[in-house]
């Protein structure tokens, strides 16, 4: 899976582990609740060690707060996915994808979700297809292009008449 998710900041000198930072975070949310950034860094630290119903949460509330975040968006759907909840991570690429048609991250993760988890080749296919029309150059989390993807899959990377799209800035990572 692709995942947006930055490494949480160190804050001083004594933070010097994910617990320490979790406090932090925790610390921070609970003085200021309407903190999008601090909610989204404890999501992060919570996906970083691998505390998903808790990543799921506060990624939760940052969304309350600005729901038109893809990025955070996508990084709930990966949390979902690794829950075995499919039906609401493709919800939630879904909705970072209509926010940023040009989000790869997500239509990446669709794809994933759709092939390895649910059995929709045809879906996961679409999917990378339509990545493709975004980005030709665009590659899965180990660095194989997606072309090469669709083409060992027994498929055109781009369906016919379809031509590439450039990227819009801020498309994820």
């Amino acid at each position: 899976m692709h995942t947006t998710a930055e490494k949480a900041p160190v804050q001083t000198q004594q933070v010097n582990n994910l617990a320490d930072q979790i406090a932090v975070q925790a610390d921070r949310v609970a003085r200021n609740p309407g903190d999008e950034k601090a909610w989204v860094t404890l999501g992060n630290l919570y996906f970083d060690t691998h505390q998903h119903e808790k990543s799921i949460e506060a990624y939760g509330r940052a969304l309350e707060i600005n729901p038109n975040n893809p990025n955070v968006l996508t990084d709930k759907g990966v949390m979902h996915r690794s829950l075995g909840e499919y039906q609401k991570a493709l919800e939630c690429f879904a909705k970072a994808i209509a926010i940023d048609p040009g989000h790869e991250t997500a239509r990446m993760n669709t794809g994933v979700v759709l092939f390895h988890d649910m059995g929709d080749k045809a879906g996961a296919i679409k999917a990378w297809q339509e990545l493709l029309r975004v980005n030709p150059q665009a590659t899965n989390a180990e660095g194989t292009p997606v072309a090469d993807m669709l083409r060992q899959m027994g498929e055109e990377p781009v369906s016919k008449g379809a031509g590439p799209r450039l990227l819009a800035p801020g498309g994820g990572s």
